[in-house]
């Protein structure tokens, strides 16, 4: 089995009127230490520049990240098929910041959560996280 390698982020930036809550968040349920922000522009996307010089971009990117890197079980990586449904959940996402699609996926994730408690399989994962913020976040576009 591979052990998973330790990486520092030296330096996470994002637009400041656009926080990635699911990235935050994410980071603080599974203990991943994240340095101050530096404001990034408007245009820019979240991004973690690592020691190494190392860097990633974009909010799914950096909760995909997250999700491997955490000390928590299942947070991400759960065999081929659970990990696919999170990946769902991360693309259907952004549907959220849709005005005119708001609604109707309000109402596709009522229905799908009516049985459920997590959106995938029986524990916390990412998806969960990133379908969260993208409803928490709406209060504040709208």
């Amino acid at each position: 089995m591979q052990q998973k390698q330790k990486m520092i982020i030296q330096r996470f930036s994002f637009p400041p009127d656009s926080p990635p809550l699911s990235v935050i968040s994410a980071a603080k349920i599974s203990g991943i230490p994240l340095p101050p922000s530096v404001a990034a522009p408007a245009s820019a996307v979240p991004s973690f520049v690592f020691s190494d010089g190392l860097e990633l971009r974009g909010v799914y990117v950096l909760l995909r990240y997250i999700g491997r890197a955490s000390g928590i079980s299942h947070f991400y990586d759960r065999g081929a098929f659970e990990s696919s449904q999170i990946d769902e959940w991360l693309d259907y996402a952004p549907i959220l910041s849709s005005g005119s699609e708001f609604e109707n996926a309000c109402k596709y994730i009522d229905s799908f959560l009516e049985k459920r408690t997590f959106l995938v399989g029986h524990s916390l994962s990412i998806a969960d996280i990133a379908i969260w913020s993208g409803l928490a976040g709406t209060e504040f576009t709208s």
